[in-house]
């Protein structure tokens, strides 16, 4: 019992896990069939106010799966699996449990309080490094071929500031100011390697630690040089116009940038393996909608989070589990200095016992 109310409390301290650090449609129904291993199944008409005893039934007897989703881009998913009702045609609930801090979100998993998350796998390896017993199940985020857009961060310079590409670094007599979400989150760990890539020393720099909220008004205020930001924070700061993309995630990091695992304790994957299954369907059907309709996503995505537009980040079709993109991640925490090089390997921080639910072809 002592064992496990330390592990707890260690969790809550740890602030540098985040999965994605970012915080008007019509009303035709829209068709769309997303793939389900070898099934298919059309978008869910709406249901009537008025539910059939069989419905109630099926309703009463469904699992439920418990999360804390927050009111940003992250929500996605969530937000569409919920509204589409992709969960219930999968046959499961799900609960949301309401916003809670990203760096919280991982303790109120072990600690029993909800059942999943998504997190980038350094999420996942901090976890075990403090002895958690986790694993990622299928693949959830990722980077679109050809579409900065939809990449997962922009690294935002003022468009008639001195910065135009990675050599004014080098040549600046000042410290250029970066601003990241928090430290060791994924705009920090892409940002070092950003640097390294492009032989840019610490001394150059002054990293910044700012919510992606709050970046846009300091680079245009001259508060920091640089922003890097997540959707809808980069959206928004590009239409408001007068700054420019130095450079972008899938460019930094390659097609590992914007990976990201949805994970469950191994406890109730042992339990509920049935119950993870039909999430995995439910979830992974509401991402394959939303890329393949980007614009009511975003729509769905904004209202939730208080925005008048957003953009979402995009998800993988097959939920493959990518050993390479994975140790791209081990590789960069090595060179940070957050782990010891062999301390962990990709196999460590994934299952593929679902891998059933995983597709074999994209789209």
């Amino acid at each position: 019992m002592k064992k496990k109310i330390y592990l707890t409390i260690i969790l809550v301290a740890i602030v540098l896990i985040v999965g994605s650090g970012c915080i008007s449609s019509d009303n035709k129904e829209i068709k769309s069939t997303v793939e389900n291993g070898n099934k298919e199944t059309s978008d869910p008409v709406t249901t009537t106010s008025k539910e059939t005893s069989q419905q109630k039934f099926e309703a009463a007897v469904r699992p439920k799966v418990r999360a804390n989703v927050n009111k940003d881009c992250g929500g996605t998913p969530w937000f569409v699996g919920q509204q589409k009702g992709f969960f219930e045609q999968a046959g499961v609930d799900f609960v949301d449990q309401g916003h809670l801090d990203w760096s919280l979100q991982p303790a109120a998993l072990i600690s029993g309080q909800t059942d999943t998350a998504e997190g980038h796998p350094n999420t996942i390896i901090n976890l075990l490094k403090e002895g958690a017993k986790v694993k990622g199940v299928v693949a959830s985020g990722d980077e679109p071929e050809g579409d900065v857009q939809h990449e997962h961060m922009h690294w935002l310079v003022l468009e008639n500031g001195n910065l135009k590409t990675t050599k004014d670094i080098l040549n600046s007599d000042k410290k250029i100011k970066i601003a990241v979400g928090a430290l060791g989150i994924c705009s920090d760990i892409e940002t070092n390697e950003w640097l390294r890539k492009n032989e840019i020393s610490k001394d150059k720099v002054e990293i910044v630690v700012m919510p992606d909220p709050q970046q846009e008004q300091a680079l245009r205020q001259g508060l920091i040089d640089i922003a890097v930001l997540h959707p809808p924070f980069y959206t928004a700061a590009e239409e408001h116009g007068k700054v420019s993309v130095i450079t972008s995630s899938k460019q930094v990091f390659g097609d590992a940038a914007g990976l990201s695992l949805l994970y469950f304790t191994e406890d109730f994957i042992k339990n509920n393996p049935d119950t993870v299954r039909k999430f995995i369907r439910g979830f992974k059907n509401g991402e394959r909608w939303s890329n393949d309709n980007p614009n009511e996503s975003a729509a769905i995505t904004a209202k939730e989070i208080g925005l008048e537009k957003s953009t979402t980040h995009y998800y993988s079709y097959t939920g493959v589990i990518d050993e390479q993109k994975i140790q791209k991640w081990i590789d960069a925490m090595v060179k940070d200095g957050l782990i010891k090089p062999g301390e962990f390997k990709p196999s460590d921080i994934y299952t593929d016992k679902f891998k059933d639910e995983w597709l074999s072809t994209t789209k």
